[in-house]
């Protein structure tokens, strides 16, 4: 079983589960590599939850990001007075993910749904049937500055009027090849495996991976020194690196820690199990 294991993300404050569940697992090394910068613009969101007769009027949000619960916990909920958290915590938060969904209730929120839908589609789905004809006023959607549009557009389809709020950004950082092979290099010198070093990684998104990908892809050298396996989340993730000349080990079931955690662990017992003659 590898003992190293790097996920290309930001990890998750104050805890992400990904880092427990790999410990759980036996990782000795468990490191995260950032691939983007995120900065947060809560202004257009403060003046909103500010505004009591707006609050009063807000009966459903959309948080589909856990970028976004960081600037709602970092930098808005704190500036809210105590009759506002009330009104806020208490509203319909729908999101994707149940990783999202666990961040927005240790926040605070009380009724969180939708985070096993997967996907903004089937999110969007199971919101126009939770709201049904219960339906008063506009859905406040706070969104990163890119984002896929398939969940507004679909409400808006549907009648349901959408708000989207801008509540952070993302920019590719310029080091992440760099600062990869460097990660590489020191698990490479353990030399772990019959004298190579054992190490998944694990892609999230193809934002900031190109360079990373087409390092992997040229065999570097560094691979007589390293088993080097490649695991991915979500089916958007794997088009992207198969297109790309990347066939990942693993791609995760679902996107949680435990789906992609058992799956590698499947992998390895499978790569390990003698062939029968």
């Amino acid at each position: 079983m590898p003992n190293n294991i790097i996920f290309l993300k930001n990890k998750t404050t104050p805890l992400d589960k990904y880092e427990i569940e790999s410990k759980d697992n036996k990782y000795s090394d468990v490191q995260f590599l950032p691939l983007i910068a995120h900065t947060h613009h809560p202004v257009e969101a403060l003046n909103l939850l500010r505004d009591n007769n707006y609050l009063n009027s807000l009966r459903y949000l959309i948080v589909t990001s856990q970028r976004t619960v960081e600037c709602l916990n970092d930098s808005i909920i704190p500036t809210l007075t105590d009759e506002q958290k009330k009104k806020l915590f208490g509203l319909s938060v729908y999101t994707v993910g149940p990783a999202t969904g666990d961040f927005l209730r240790r926040v605070g929120f009380q009724n969180v749904k939708g985070d096993d839908m997967g996907n903004g589609d089937k999110l969007s789905d199971f919101i126009i049937k939770d709201i049904g004809n219960d339906y008063h006023g506009e859905i406040l959607s706070f969104v990163g500055a890119i984002r896929r549009d398939i969940i507004r557009k679909k409400l808006t389809q549907n009648g349901l009027a959408v708000k989207e709020v801008v509540t952070y950004e993302t920019n590719v950082l310029n080091d992440n090849l760099d600062r990869f092979q460097n990660v590489l290099i020191d698990i490479a010198d353990k030399g772990e495996c019959d004298g190579k070093s054992c190490c998944w990684v694990v892609i999230f998104s193809p934002q900031g991976a190109k360079d990373i990908v087409n390092f992997l892809k040229q065999h570097p050298t560094i691979k007589d020194k390293l088993d080097l396996k490649v695991s991915c989340i979500g089916p958007t993730t794997n088009d992207y690196l198969t297109k790309n000349g990347i066939d990942p080990q693993v791609v995760s079931p679902e996107p949680t820690p435990d789906s992609l955690l058992g799956a590698i662990d499947g992998f390895e017992k499978r790569s390990n199990t003698p062939i029968s003659h």
